[in-house]
């Protein structure tokens, strides 16, 4: 237990460091508004998309694919996002805060902390577990905060209309990162084997997608910006870190998912909000300031949730 504690720490930490950086940094004006926009464009239109890429297309299933545990997290992911879509909808006035809030509460950072933490749990079981998992997850939540998020844009205030469906698929279809993904499951399906100078060049430009996203983050972050959203933070982030996971969780148990399965449900519902929903936030005309604050917030507080959750499943020799 002390080891998966530490590992969390090690984990997550570091995000907090370069985001502190980003903010020193913006503070002595050496990370400008240009630089961090033209940062921002970097990540959302090619680092991450190439990230999630390298991570699907690298993904081997095999033939022991856990259909349960798929099944289950396309299902469970579904729900979420309607039921805090209806809640926050019906919940909060302030349009422009729905959202990045229903984003922040659903949409974890199963890409980046996915893997090593499923390998520090569960060895190579775990990260074959969460790699059969990963394509469908990454689908899902991207192309269901694009829906989110254009419905709730502060630029598309008009009624639903055919036009506006018509914008939203069309805002699906060409978003950066499903395109990363989809084409990561032909390569992975096909079993195309890409050269090693593709695989190094992709790499380095995978490298760029987090220090990049969260030293923009920090630079963007004022502390004025909290003003009249520290309470849509706080339950963003309790919802993300401790209501939803204790939901899907309970209900993985009940349907039978044990062991690795288990793990990769806890991972997917209890890792802090995703890097790229800040970046996704402003470039889709949302409340970034509010994904940013629940970002920080959820990546500090689930050291300490996913930690419980481990040694919660662990006693109860559930994992």
């Amino acid at each position: 237990m002390l080891d998966n504690l530490l590992y969390s720490i090690n984990a997550i930490f570091p995000i907090f460091l370069i985001v502190i950086l980003g903010a020193i940094l913006g503070k002595c004006k050496k990370l400008t508004p240009q630089f961090t926009e033209a940062a921002d464009w970097l990540v959302f239109k090619i680092a991450l998309p190439v990230m999630l890429f390298s991570e699907v297309a690298g993904s081997r299933p095999g033939e022991n694919i856990d259909w349960k545990l798929v099944l289950f997290l396309i299902i469970s992911v579904t729900l979420s996002f309607s039921a805090v879509a209806v809640i926050v909808t019906l919940a909060v006035k302030d349009k422009s805060k729905r959202g990045a809030l229903i984003q922040g509460i659903c949409r974890s950072n199963f890409a980046i902390l996915g893997v090593p933490l499923a390998v520090n749990m569960f060895g190579d079981v775990g990260g074959q577990a969460i790699a059969i998992a990963m394509p469908f997850v990454i689908v899902m939540f991207n192309s269901y905060s694009v829906v989110i998020l254009s419905l709730f844009s502060e630029s598309e205030d008009e009624k639903m209309s055919g036009k506006k469906l018509l914008g939203i698929l069309k805002n699906v279809v060409t978003n950066p990162l499903i395109i990363g993904v989809l084409l990561g499951i032909v390569v992975m399906l096909s079993g195309i084997k890409l050269p090693q100078f593709a695989t190094k060049t992709l790499s380095y430009l995978s490298g760029l997608t987090t220090p990049l996203a969260l030293l923009s983050l920090g630079a963007n972050f004022k502390i004025e910006s909290l003003h009249g959203r520290v309470g849509y933070a706080i339950v963003g982030t309790l919802g993300k870190t401790v209501v939803l996971p204790i939901i899907a969780v309970t209900a993985a148990v009940l349907v039978g998912l044990r062991g690795p399965s288990l793990g990769v449900v806890l991972i997917c519902f209890g890792a802090p909000t995703a890097v790229s929903s800040y970046i996704m936030a402003k470039k889709m005309d949302n409340d970034h300031e509010l994904a940013a604050q629940i970002l920080l917030l959820s990546t500090f507080v689930c050291v300490f949730t996913i930690f419980i959750g481990i040694f919660t499943l662990k006693s109860l020799m559930l994992i």
